[in-house]
């Protein structure tokens, strides 16, 4: 994931997934060494359909790079949540700055999907809970320091679970004057330059939504 200029001498962190567990945990440990050396990291998913490509339908090879597409997605979704810097706080600033210039409070609204991969397995034990306080923990840190940042602003934060991300934020969009959502990618990425959750934003949201651009550790993905 691009953005960011690294220290110099180390380079940028690669990690491969694949919706398993273990390429969950994986990747994980590789965004956190990625912010520990102030590097950039590099989320890829590779699938087989070239070399099988005279033997497969055409709808099967798009189904399978779509599908790739989506797990690069809600990876680099849950590896923000864990490391929110800079996407989540670029965002809530942006929105506590036009909060101001409107004189109206901001709500911090940090919403999660079910699992990486989506599935039942998708999770160890109890890894729910663990994802869960993640979240919770970035929710935290965010508002926090956009409540330092704006003291004479009303900051209201909540976070919540959902089975689809976007469908929350669109019913969230009914009571809202603005929507604030980190939807573009970095420059270095090659590939559609709005997220899939940022698009259906775009097409669904009850007002004007407000797409910042995604800059440093934690953004870009390759299929």
């Amino acid at each position: 994931m691009d953005g960011t200029t690294a220290r110099p001498g180390l380079g940028r962190v690669v990690v491969g997934i694949d919706g398993s567990p273990s390429a969950s945990t994986a990747a994980m440990w590789a965004a956190a060494e990625a912010a520990r050396r102030g590097s950039t990291l590099c989320l890829v998913h590779a699938a087989n359909t070239d070399a099988s490509a005279p033997f497969l339908p055409r709808t099967e090879i798009v189904r399978s790079r779509q599908a790739g597409r989506e797990l690069l997605d809600r990876t680099a979704e849950a590896v923000t949540a864990r490391h929110p810097e800079p996407t989540v706080v670029g965002c809530a600033r942006a929105a506590a700055r036009e909060a101001l210039l409107h004189k109206a409070p901001v709500r911090l609204l940090h919403t999660w999907g079910m699992g990486l991969s989506g599935g039942p397995r998708a999770l160890p034990r109890n890894g729910g809970e663990e994802v869960a306080r993640d979240h919770v923990r970035a929710l935290s840190s965010v508002s926090d320091t956009v409540r330092e940042e704006f003291p004479e602003l009303a900051v209201h934060a909540d976070g919540q679970k959902s089975h689809s991300v976007p469908g929350a934020l669109v019913e969230a969009s009914r009571h809202a004057d603005l929507l604030v959502v980190g939807g573009r990618r970095s420059p270095g990425y090659l590939g559609p330059t709005i997220g899939r959750t940022a698009l259906g934003l775009l097409q669904h949201a009850h007002c004007p939504v407000e797409p910042i651009p995604r800059q440093g550790p934690g953004h870009g993905s390759t299929s």
